[in-house]
């Protein structure tokens, strides 16, 4: 009987509700799986055959704390999705777009000055984000007139840098897809959209999820960004917005390291998932 744990916070020790939708699946194929919390300095990885990284999502609390745990776990652990660390900065979307991926043109902000300077050189509304965060947090919209520089230097003083984007619209009228893959198959797709007068999509600021299904050049794009990031992931969520002017689908985040794989929103998503975790323990 093969060991898993599915590695958490503390806040989520026992689990999201979506994440507990896989466990029936697994224990169904002869798997143990238990929650683990990754700030517990008990925890004896080495007797797990397999750790699964699910919800730690306080990790940008201190994300080089939470990278060096990582590699911790991985010398004592087989763990997936394996370096997973290196996906935690979202400046991956940089170099994605220039191995030929469509992404959201993004551009890296590190001081005032060059804040300024970018601002005026796209001259449109744009959005500021963290590099290292999650959830929407420290995101913010506004126009060339807006001073948007008390918020870089909140994400500045985090030691973090600022990733700036022209603002797209699209968001707001049309939502942002997520396509999710276990074991590099594509699996399903939902539409996640903002509620009347936000552009953030995440549930926590009012964000709605619906299963939609996803057309054939969508689910190629996709399954093209993971190639380029070099594929072989347990779980992947490719996110992207469809914006015609920048020729259709762009990635907007490659979701590889703890994301929401909703579960919950496809009859067949959970047992997908328990089936490729036990393949990836048979290879």
């Amino acid at each position: 009987m093969p060991n898993i744990a599915f590695l958490t916070s503390a806040e989520l020790a026992s689990l999201t509700a979506d994440d507990r939708l896989a466990l029936a699946p697994l224990e169904a194929r002869g798997a143990r799986v238990v929650p683990a919390v990754w700030s517990d300095e008990t925890v004896a990885w080495e007797r797990f055959d397999l750790v699964i990284i699910r919800s730690p999502w306080d990790w940008h609390v201190d994300p080089a704390r939470f990278a060096a745990r990582l590699d911790s776990i991985e010398r004592r652990a087989r763990v997936e999705n394996r370096g997973a660390a290196a996906w935690l900065d979202k400046r991956y979307l940089a170099r994605l777009g220039e191995s030929g991926v469509r992404v959201v043109p993004t551009e890296v902000v590190a001081s005032r000055g060059e804040l300024a300077a970018k601002v005026v050189k796209y001259n449109e509304p744009l959005v500021l984000k963290p590099a290292t965060a999650a959830g929407g947090a420290h995101t913010v919209r506004f126009g060339p007139d807006d001073d948007a520089g008390p918020t870089l230097d909140a994400i500045l003083a985090r030691g973090d840098v600022g990733l700036l984007q022209p603002f797209v619209p699209e968001v707001e009228r049309d939502g942002e897809w997520s396509l999710l893959f276990y074991g590099g198959a594509f699996s399903h797709a939902l539409l996640k959209r903002p509620k009347r007068g936000e552009f953030r999509v995440q549930e926590e600021f009012g964000g709605s999820v619906e299963p939609k299904g996803a057309p054939r050049e969508m689910i190629d794009a996709a399954s093209r960004a993971l190639e380029v990031a070099g594929g072989g992931f347990l779980y992947a969520r490719v996110d992207g917005i469809v914006v015609p002017r920048f020729g259709g689908f762009c990635v907007t985040e490659l979701e590889v390291v703890e994301p929401e794989i909703f579960l919950r929103v496809h009859p067949e998503a959970p047992e997908r998932f328990a089936e490729a975790v036990m393949k990836r323990l048979r290879e």
